[in-house]
């Protein structure tokens, strides 16, 4: 492999971790091992129907679903920080760009997939669902109820922001044009709530044009990601304070159309606390193994949390309480467990079929495979 090829792999290793230039963002390593283990403590206490939990925690962990839009601002910021310059200077491989998106994603949700169809019994509705699945492709389609790994919308959205990023950055590719983006995908997220995507009355929030100003948000942090890492140390104690005093809107309930407004305020300032300056509680080796797992875990959660029920481990008490957070330290454990042995075999398929491919390549006259040649 050439060393410009080499250069370029480990730039895209880099990217999701948000990696510009010389400065790795761990902060958001921990961000994103916060955002999906708080989707979990969600999930699993409204699909086991804990309803003789305490009051303080059904208050407590109801509104963390929203953590999913973190998910969003820190895709839009990663992704610049790996390619923004690069798709501005044509000097982006596009081949490259996205077999890699894809090669991140598709093999642990194809898995996912593949037994969420076994365990429907191949029915017609499970096949053609899971059929538009794999696609990654599902967020066009006019109809999102999906069941088969329902909690998927969330990825379909972040792949068809990487489907469109180079137009993407086009629309960021100065402060003024990026300000005009930011303020057209806020009119149209408001075009959801009162014209388009409504169902019953209910507004449909995976839609992407809905989640869309979450990674426009992302990507204007990191066109001002310099003049954050300037605050001194006065500033950055603002911004803290300033994070720390909004986190309360988290349980505040607003109108439709103020809602992704009001998690922008939730999290902006948190992102730029994070942007500013590495802390230890955010950027630690637990954090790091988490987010390197976090989508893994998020998208299997609830799968995990299905076979702890089947095996009668949902309910050990009579106690709420006591019954849901023994079953959410099971549905971690388990996402963590299944997402590394999904990883590791993963591996070890993609390296048998690599070598398949080489044996099976033509030979050259001095009995090198063709595709062996650097």
């Amino acid at each position: 492999m050439s060393e410009a090829s080499m250069t370029e792999d480990k730039r895209s290793m880099q990217q999701f971790a948000g990696v510009a230039g010389n400065r790795h963002y761990n902060d958001l390593d921990g961000f994103r091992a916060i955002a999906a283990i708080a989707i979990v403590v969600m999930h699993v206490h409204v699909r086991g129907e804990y309803v003789h939990t305490s009051t303080w925690l059904s208050t407590a962990v109801e509104p963390l679903g929203t953590f999913v839009t973190l998910f969003f601002i820190i895709s839009g910021f990663g992704m610049c920080c790996g390619y923004y310059d690069r798709v501005k200077n044509g000097s982006m491989d596009i081949e490259r760009f996205y077999s890699r998106r894809i090669a991140k994603i598709l093999p642990f949700f194809a898995l996912l997939v593949c037994i969420d169809v076994v365990a429907e019994g191949f029915s017609p509705n499970a096949l053609w669902e899971a059929f538009a699945d794999v696609t990654l492709m599902f967020n066009l389609l006019p109809d999102l109820n999906i069941q088969v790994i329902g909690v998927g919308w969330a990825l379909g959205v972040i792949f068809l922001f990487y489907f469109l990023f180079p137009f993407f950055v086009f629309l960021m590719s100065t402060k003024r044009r990026a300000w005009g983006t930011f303020v057209a995908s806020v009119v149209l997220s408001l075009s959801c709530v009162f014209h388009f995507f409504k169902t019953n009355g209910n507004i449909d929030d995976r839609r992407f044009i809905y989640q869309f100003m979450f990674f426009v948000a992302g990507g204007l942090l990191f066109l001002y990601r310099h003049r954050i890492e300037s605050l001194n140390s006065v500033g950055r104690r603002l911004v803290l304070l300033v994070a720390v005093a909004v986190l309360p809107l988290l349980y505040v309930d607003v109108p439709a159309w103020a809602s992704n407004v009001k998690q922008l305020v939730l999290w902006i300032p948190w992102m730029v606390f994070a942007i500013a300056k590495d802390h230890k509680v955010f950027s630690n080796p637990l954090t790091k193994f988490l987010s390197g797992i976090s989508m893994e875990i998020y998208l299997s959660h609830l799968f995990i949390f299905q076979v702890i029920r089947i095996c009668g481990l949902a309910y050990v008490s009579s106690d709420g309480t006591v019954s849901y957070v023994v079953a959410l330290a099971l549905t971690l454990a388990g996402g963590m467990a299944f997402a590394l042995l999904a990883h590791r075999c993963i591996a070890v398929a993609s390296r048998f079929i690599a070598t398949s491919r080489r044996t099976g390549q033509p030979r050259g006259k001095h009995g090198v495979a063709e595709g062996d040649v650097r």
